[in-house]
């Protein structure tokens, strides 16, 4: 581990400023989702959320250049204001599992991925910590990564 991060996962710490259940929030209505839940130039779709532990989720992010990209998820744990925790697998339309490589993907990344999110006050701010289950630097070489610094940015301009 360099730093405390560890390299076999993804890891994005970012400070927001404003509070907990504002950043919370963020992440938990469906129709703040909508506004940031998208790299830049795409756009999300959700087929179906339902934000609660053991809720599931279908969605669609298109992308202008590289078509739809849907996914699957369930909430493993959501507790207001400090943690969110949700798997994330490609799958098609219909909501079906489909490996990742047959849709053009890199063909080491895996099926399915687990998030987990942490919000932490600091001094009327909050702390945001993200990590997912696939190796940083496959997030990084696929785009995975920056799409994700691109998607808190924007989450960032629906908070302050």
């Amino acid at each position: 581990m360099e730093n405390g991060v560890n390299k076999q996962e993804v890891f994005i710490e970012e400070i927001f400023n404003v509070g907990p259940e504002r950043v919370f929030s963020a992440w938990t209505d469906p129709e703040k989702l909508i506004q940031w839940y998208a790299p830049d130039g795409c756009s999300i779709h959700f087929k179906k959320i339902e934000v609660k532990t053991g809720g599931q989720f279908h969605s669609r992010i298109s992308n202008p250049q590289f078509g739809d990209c849907w996914c699957i998820g369930e909430y493993k744990e959501v507790t207001p204001y400090t943690k969110l925790v949700f798997t994330l697998v490609n799958a098609d339309e219909n909501g079906e599992p489909i490996d990742p490589a047959t849709i053009g993907m890199d063909p080491n990344w895996p099926g399915k991925t687990l998030v987990t999110v942490t919000f932490a006050e600091e001094n009327g701010k909050t702390k945001l910590q993200l990590r997912q289950t696939v190796l940083q630097e496959l997030a990084q070489k696929t785009g995975a990564y920056p799409s994700w610094l691109q998607m808190l940015n924007h989450m960032r301009t629906i908070l302050d």
